[in-house]
């Protein structure tokens, strides 16, 4: 007996990518920079990634796919596919499948940097924080007063020994 694996791709970005934003708006050009953060892959790499680890799987994407929770239903695995790192946008999807799924079915992950983890009360936790962090650029903004308070400083430094 084989066990029915149903891979399920959801991709939160537009499938082109974002484009640069032209103007100054600032919401555009916060999105694109989260975006360009995740460094998310198409769907032809993740189709090929999922064949190349596993090829019996049923594909199965979240925007063509009305009945994908149906599917997941009558499933013995899940696997969800994230296109970036930490599946930016992915917290709606993962609430669906967990209240969909059979009680015994796993969920495993595999994202676009190749690395395959289980999908657990600790690693959704784990994954909520990363994903407020990346959603916020909480780090970067920290980050900030101190390299503004020390650049001139290293600068000043580099003018006295003569290196700039």
């Amino acid at each position: 007996m084989t066990l029915r694996v149903v891979a399920v791709y959801h991709n939160p970005w537009p499938s082109s990518g974002l484009e640069r934003p032209p103007g100054r708006s600032p919401a555009a050009l916060y999105r694109y920079a989260v975006w360009y953060k995740a460094n998310p892959r198409s769907e032809d790499y993740m189709r090929a990634l999922l064949a190349e680890r596993m090829p019996g799987a049923e594909w199965v994407s979240t925007a063509a796919d009305a009945d994908w929770p149906e599917r997941i239903a009558a499933t013995d695995q899940v696997l969800l596919l994230y296109p970036d790192a930490i599946g930016l946008g992915f917290a709606a999807v993962e609430r669906k499948v967990l209240a969909r799924k059979r009680p015994w079915a796993g969920v495993t992950i595999l994202n676009g940097r190749r690395r395959e983890f289980l999908l657990n009360g600790a690693t959704r936790r784990a994954l909520r924080l990363r994903r407020l962090l990346e959603w916020t650029m909480l780090p970067e903004l920290l980050f900030l007063p101190i390299f503004v308070l020390v650049t001139p400083l290293l600068w000043a430094a580099d003018l006295a020994r003569g290196r700039t």
